[in-house]
């Protein structure tokens, strides 16, 4: 198991990005049933990369990750999953492997569907980007960021956690997460705020509780299709906020390998708000795999 890359190896255009992220260009791609909404960097010549988030959240968790991929020479889809942001229409389909089928959907009509495709997932959205094999794709590059390995006892947990909820007040849940993170910067906090504001309950509370286990997405991994995938895990620390123990750490590099678990120091759950350069140096050295 590996550290994260130093943020200083990051190129000066990188460097750019992040201190001033350029806004994306918006999207919209009807595919799978849906009208998803996507944010987009960069050139479409360029190598694509799919974002993905997790529950609660949207596209904008990416505001500066995507950036920062398309300044190192990436063309970059951020996209809303069903149920949240600006795609909406969330209609049931909350098993990790039938989500992983629409976000297919939305990869092939989006015209990304690429042999150097890369697609990246936070959390809930790693899980479901590990289970892309099984539902017939396999990029060249699987980045899993912090997929979660947690019991159902703890998912259920989840749903009473107040930075979860949809806010009564947005004012009131801006200054919690401050309060909460002050490590994040100001774009993070309105980005949390405005994907609480867009998803829908019922479509978290299936996700969260109708998918039994998490297993930081080792299942989909599994997958016979999986295997010629060249997937990473890159995670926070447990004794941080990070969600994969380390007994699971251990079984994420039995099956991709020492060098493909990337640990960030000191990093929680969400390592692309609070340690957004060791993260961006990670993500950028596992697409230059080759």
């Amino acid at each position: 198991m590996t550290t994260a890359s130093e943020p200083a190896a990051l190129a000066p255009q990188v460097r750019a990005a992040l201190a001033d992220p350029p806004p994306g260009r918006e999207r919209h791609v009807d595919a799978a049933g849906h009208r998803w909404f996507a944010v987009e960097w960069g050139s479409p010549a360029d190598p694509p990369v799919v974002l993905v988030h997790g529950v609660t959240s949207d596209s904008g968790t990416f505001w500066r990750v995507g950036p920062a991929l398309a300044a190192a020479g990436h063309h970059v889809l951020a996209v809303d999953l069903p149920g949240h942001g600006r795609t909406g229409g969330w209609r049931g389909r909350h098993r990790f492997v039938e989500t992983a089928e629409d976000v297919r959907g939305f990869i092939d009509a989006a015209g990304v569907g690429r042999p150097d495709l890369a697609v990246l997932g936070h959390s809930w959205g790693a899980m479901v980007v590990a289970s892309l094999p099984a539902a017939g794709l396999a990029p060249r590059v699987l980045v899993l960021l912090d997929p979660p390995a947690l019991t159902l006892e703890q998912l259920e947990a989840m749903t009473h956690d107040p930075e979860e909820q949809p806010p009564a007040d947005p004012g009131e849940a801006a200054a919690m997460l401050r309060r909460a993170h002050p490590d994040w910067a100001e774009g993070d906090v309105r980005a949390k705020v405005d994907g609480l504001l867009r998803f829908d309950p019922e479509a978290v509370r299936a996700v969260l509780l109708e998918n039994g286990d998490w297993d930081a997405g080792l299942g989909g991994l599994n997958h016979s299709s999986a295997r010629r995938v060249h997937a990473w895990f890159i995670r926070g620390e447990w004794e941080a906020g990070g969600l994969i123990p380390e007994a699971t750490v251990a079984a994420c590099v039995r099956r991709v390998g020492r060098d493909h678990v990337i640990t960030i120091p000191g990093a929680p759950h969400s390592p692309q708000r609070s340690h957004v350069e060791a993260s961006v140096a990670a993500i950028l050295r596992a697409l230059a795999y080759t």
